[in-house]
C-alpha cells in the first residue's frame, strides 16, 4: 500500500478548500454540492487508515458501513453533476424523477447490506465490497472494503438472475451512467468514466479496492469539471425528447 491517511486528509482538504472557493465565487450549488460530498468520503478514508487492518475494532467495522452508505447516496451527486450540463428547462422538468430513481437506488444498495438468510451470500472475491465480516484492509495501494452482503443480484447457481456486480453494483450503474445518458449528458458520463471506473480499473484488480480507488479520483473529477477548461465541452444542448422540454 503507497497511499496514507495524510495523502487523503490533504485530498480532502483541497476538495473542502475548493468547495468553499467556489461558493464564495458564487458559482451553481450542483458544482460545490458535489465536490463537498466526495470531499467527506476522503475524509472519511483518511480516519479509516487509523483503524486499517484491525478488524476487531468497532471504529474500523463502523468506517467500513460509513464508507458504503456513502457509496449509496453517491448517485444523487453525480446527478447533480450531470443534469449542470443540460439545459436548464429540461433540468426541470426530470430532476424530480432523476432524484426519486437514486431514492430507489440507495435503497436497494441498502437492501443489500441486510443479511437475509433467504437471499443468501455475495461472492467473495468477484463482488466489489465483498466479504465475510465487516472491515477496512489494505488493499494493492489502497483501502479495500469488506461487508458481508447478501446475495442478491450475486452471479451464483442459485439465483435465477446474476451479476457479476451484484445488486449493489447494478444499481450504482444504472442511476449513476445509464440514467444520465437517457436524458442527455453523455459528455459529463463518458468524461466520469475515463476519470473514475476505467482508471480504477488499470490501478487495482482487487474488486473490493476498486470502489475506494474509484473515490479518490472524483475528487479529481469534480474538480475538473469546476475549474478546467474541460468544464466548456461538457455541455450538450441538443438530445432527444429535449424538444418537448422547450414547448412547455
Amino acid at each position: 500500500m503507497c497511499w496514507s491517511g495524510e495523502a487523503s486528509a490533504v485530498l480532502a482538504t483541497i476538495g473542502f478548500g475548493t468547495a468553499t472557493y467556489v461558493a464564495y465565487k458564487g458559482e451553481s450549488k450542483e458544482l460545490w454540492i458535489p465536490l463537498t460530498y466526495f470531499a467527506c468520503m476522503e475524509l472519511l478514508q483518511a480516519a479509516t487508515y487509523v483503524y486499517i487492518d484491525q478488524c476487531d475494532a468497532p471504529p474500523n467495522q463502523i468506517l467500513t458501513l460509513f464508507g458504503y452508505i456513502h457509496i449509496a447516496f453517491q448517485p444523487f451527486f453525480v446527478n447533480m453533476v450531470a443534469m449542470y450540463f443540460i439545459p436548464q428547462e429540461v433540468k426541470q422538468r426530470i430532476s424530480t424523477i432523476v432524484y426519486s430513481i437514486c431514492a430507489v437506488g440507495a435503497l436497494a444498495m441498502l437492501v443489500k447490506m441486510y443479511p437475509m438468510a433467504w437471499a443468501g451470500n455475495c461472492i467473495v472475491g468477484w463482488e466489489g465490497f465483498c466479504g465475510t465480516q465487516a472491515c477496512s484492509v489494505s488493499g494493492d495501494w489502497h483501502i479495500a472494503w469488506q461487508l458481508p452482503l447478501n446475495g442478491l443480484l450475486s452471479d451464483s447457481p442459485e439465483n435465477a438472475i446474476g451479476f457479476r456486480y451484484g445488486l449493489h453494483g447494478v444499481t450504482y450503474i444504472v442511476t449513476a451512467f445509464w440514467m444520465p445518458i437517457l436524458y442527455g449528458s453523455w459528455r459529463f458520463v463518458g468524461f466520469h468514466y475515463l476519470v473514475g471506473p476505467l482508471i480504477s480499473d488499470i490501478l487495482t484488480r482487487d474488486p473490493n479496492e476498486y470502489a475506494a480507488v474509484w473515490c479518490l479520483f472524483s475528487i479529481a473529477l469534480c474538480v475538473s469539471v469546476i475549474k478546467s477548461p474541460i468544464r466548456r465541452y461538457l455541455h450538450v444542448e441538443t438530445w432527444p425528447y429535449y424538444r418537448k422540454a422547450y414547448a412547455v
